[in-house]
Order: structure tokens, then sequence, then C-alpha cells
């Protein structure tokens, strides 16, 4: 055997040369996928405290990394297209007596593994309701929440979506889920069209919506 190894020395150099490679790559990719999932946003839209329309519409940042929470847009089918509005501001508590910012608006820090309470999902409705998006209780309607943050890692926005079925009419109103999970939006391209929608609702008036064809490619 010693003699074989001695007569094969540049062979079994060049095999344990490239086994060695080989382990190391693998664990350099290990290392990487590791590196990658943590810098990796990751936001949550919930359903809480109930199934009606006064369950609490919670935004959760799973992320390794703090965000800032930008906006949050609320879809429905419009008449043409689906209708954009945002419905992070509070515009229910916009009496003169809150100060705080964070009385009036969900905007704002996201620690990692906290989240911000935006309101009911009554709330939420009557938001959308106010910037154009009628009947939203009506029979069974799709309410599309779009989340969307900055992060300081991040060149661009960072976002996720979740569907939820409005069902019922009156006090038998219900909220229910279409995922057990919110999507996240990480293709660059949907998250350039995502900013361009959310530049043309901030150019818009108070109780003016977005109707665009691009709400369902996101």
């Amino acid at each position: 055997m010693f003699d074989w190894l001695t007569e094969n020395i540049e062979v079994v150099q060049l095999i344990a040369s490239v086994t060695t490679t080989v382990v190391w790559i693998v664990y350099l990719n290990i290392f990487l996928q590791g590196f990658i999932q943590q810098r990796r946003s990751s936001l949550l839209v919930n359903r809480g405290g109930g199934e009606d329309l006064d369950s609490r519409c919670l935004v959760s940042n799973m992320g390794a990394q703090p965000i800032y929470l930008l906006d949050v847009l609320a879809a429905t089918e419009g008449k043409t297209a689906p209708t954009l509005a945002s419905v992070v501001d509070r515009k229910e508590l916009r009496d003169g007596q809150n100060e705080r910012p964070s009385e009036v608006t969900g905007q704002g820090p996201i620690n990692c593994g906290n989240y911000v309470d935006i309101g009911s999902f009554r709330d939420v409705v009557e938001r959308a309701e106010f910037h154009g998006l009628k009947e939203v209780e009506n029979d069974s309607k799709r309410l599309k929440l779009i989340v969307v943050a900055a992060t300081n890692q991040a060149k661009h926005i960072v976002a996720a979506s979740r569907e939820f079925d409005i069902e019922g009419d009156g006090d038998a109103v219900a909220v229910r889920p279409r995922s057990v999970e919110a999507r996240q939006i990480r293709a660059r391209r949907k998250r350039k069209r995502l900013t361009k929608l959310l530049e043309e609702i901030q150019r818009k008036r108070s109780g003016e919506a977005v109707e665009s064809a691009e709400i369902d490619r996101l």
C-alpha cells in the first residue's frame, strides 16, 4: 500500500486537493445562503383578535434587520381595473388631540420581531372607501393589503402582500385570509413597479385612489 502511494503520489495529491476544494465550496455556499437569508426582509400582515371587521390588522417585521414602514396599500376591484389607496394613516383619529405621530399614523420604524397595529379591518376599509374604494363590504370582496417598507441595506423598497376575503353583510361580516402567510415581493421588477404606484398615490390629493392593472402583477 505504501509503495502504491509512493508511486502515485501526484494522483493522490490531486484527489486530496480536489476533495478539499469541493468541501470548501460547499461550506462557502452554506455560509452565503445563511448570510443572504439573514439579510432578507420578512414582512407579515396578520389578522388578530377575531374574525370580523373589528379584528386588528397587524404588520410584523420578522426579518433580522429593523425596517421603516413607509405605507400600507389597500387594493380592491375597481370598475375597469383594480383600485389602490393608502390606508396607513389613522384618519379617524385626526381630532387635534393626538400629538404623537404614532397615534395618527402607522408609519415609523419597526424593530426585529416587533409589530405595529394599523387599526381594525373596519378602519382599513373605511380609509379605503374614503379614497374612493366604494362598497367594499357588499357581498364578497377581495381586499389586498400591500406593506411597503425601507431598510438600511436595500437600495430599493421591500414589500409583502396578503389577500383577504370580506364576506357577509351587516353584523355577520367576516374577514378571511386567502393564504397562510404574506407573500414577499422580492423581484426587482415588481418592486420598481410598486415604487411607481406609490409615487403616483403620493401625488394624488386626499380622497383620490389609483386605478391600475399593474396591481394584479405585484
